[in-house]
């Protein structure tokens, strides 16, 4: 994976290039803009995208048609849209059914070095590897 951003403490873009020449964009923008969304992600791979804006809407591309599904998540509540209550239930479910749990320990600590490796490539302005 190839991490390239720039930053400017009210906004950030990331390049994340994952193996097999995949790509995803993350950008967030505090105060250069009050365009909704504010935040959103773009994953593009062979004939396939997926975009999310905000916890609000989820866009699937997945042929060369042009053909898409849109999903919003606009009349959940907040602990459904940011996830809560399906985080919840699955620690509960891994705790009394001992069923195993979505995220590992490990997903955590790799999320924690992504985390780095971004914060790295903004205070140097390179682009950094991680495996």
């Amino acid at each position: 994976m190839v991490l390239t951003s720039s930053s400017n403490s009210a906004y950030f873009s990331v390049l994340v290039e994952f193996l097999k020449r995949k790509h995803a964009t993350m950008a967030s923008s505090a105060d250069a803009s009050w365009l909704f969304p504010f935040e959103r992600v773009e994953v593009f791979c062979h004939h396939a995208t997926l975009v999310t804006r905000e916890m609000e809407t989820l866009v699937c591309s997945s042929n060369i048609g042009g053909h898409f599904t849109e999903q919003s998540m606009q009349q959940l509540s907040r602990e459904e849209k940011w996830g809560y209550l399906q985080e919840d239930r699955a620690f509960i479910d891994a705790i009394v059914n001992k069923t195993p749990p979505p995220v590992t320990a490990f997903d955590g600590l790799m999320s924690v070095k992504l985390v780095e490796a971004v914060y790295n490539s903004v205070k140097s302005g390179e682009t950094v590897k991680f495996s």
